[in-house]
């Protein structure tokens, strides 16, 4: 086999750099080649991925959710079978959580080593990809705009103190939803569409299936544009206790959903902004295969 190894030199505080020379030297003693690319941003991971498409069986990326992300992109957009190994070193990373992948090196590798694979779902969000989560409204910007200095410093905390500033200057917006079998417009404080076991780090549906086609949204109702403790503390339940908490909560399974607003506004997909006025959200059943403990 013949491996492409992504690597983002950002990703966990610049770990990798201590632990490059280990990596490619047991990549290398795994495939028969192996292509060793630092990536320089989101795109050039899709670009590279489809630029070495003829030539690789599988991608092996290190970094965390985003970059993961851009990797699903990339392979998915060759339309070819090509395989991912995950080495997490992400401030947060909840797909490697999701499927059990250890974040110790090592072990990690020796995921890779194993050859068993899963086939996961993937969402796709009009002409783009995500493999785990789709969110909109309170707290969901705090991903792609806390700074790296301070996650560098903080780690996770870095999350929390940027959303607890930004809390006040959100407002609540007006979305149209559009289920299979259902419409719903409301003033909404947070919208989830999860595919995944964990989300902002947290354990929220701990039996969640991962390849059944379906995934789970969550809509949490306002009552005013200005958030309210009521919205806070919505969602802070939401993530402590899962997703099976609160009545008040609007909570189904779905395969596809189209969300539209009056206006263009910043949603988060896998961890990074989607700016859209109208999105079409399908779960695509078992797209991407990923090696597995």
């Amino acid at each position: 086999m013949k491996c492409l190894f992504i690597f983002n030199p950002k990703s966990g505080k610049n770990k990798i750099a201590k632990k490059l020379d280990k990596i490619v030297s047991c990549l290398k003693s795994l495939f028969d080649f192996v292509v060793v690319h630092p990536s320089a941003s989101s795109q050039d991971i899709v670009d590279c991925i489809i630029s070495y498409q003829n030539e690789i069986d599988c991608v092996v990326v290190a970094g965390g959710d985003g970059t993961i992300s851009q990797a699903v992109n990339g392979i998915l957009q060759t339309g070819k079978k090509i395989k991912l190994g995950l080495l997490p070193f992400g401030t947060v990373n909840d797909v490697a959580h999701s499927l059990k992948i250890p974040h110790c090196t090592d072990k990690a590798l020796k995921v890779i080593a194993s050859g068993k694979t899963f086939l996961h779902d993937v969402i796709k969000v009009n002409n783009r990809y995500g493999i785990y989560v789709f969110a909109a409204g309170l707290f969901t910007e705090t991903s792609y705009n806390t700074s790296q200095k301070a996650k560098k410093k903080f780690g996770r905390i870095a999350y929390g103190l940027h959303a607890l500033k930004k809390f006040s200057q959100t407002k609540n917006k007006n979305l149209d939803f559009a289920f299979e079998n259902e419409k719903l417009s409301c003033l909404c404080s947070f919208f989830l569409l999860s595919n995944s076991r964990f989300v902002a780090g947290q354990k929220i549906e701990k039996n969640a299936l991962l390849d059944d086609g379906e995934a789970r949204a969550v809509i949490i109702k306002s009552k005013s544009e200005k958030p309210s403790f009521a919205d806070f503390s919505k969602i802070i339940k939401l993530f402590l206790f899962g997703l099976n908490c609160g009545k008040k909560v609007v909570n189904k399974h779905t395969s596809n959903v189209e969300i539209s607003c009056q206006e263009k506004i910043n949603f988060n997909l896998d961890g990074e902004c989607f700016e859209a006025n109208k999105v079409n959200l399908s779960i695509v059943k078992q797209a991407i295969e990923i090696f597995v403990p």
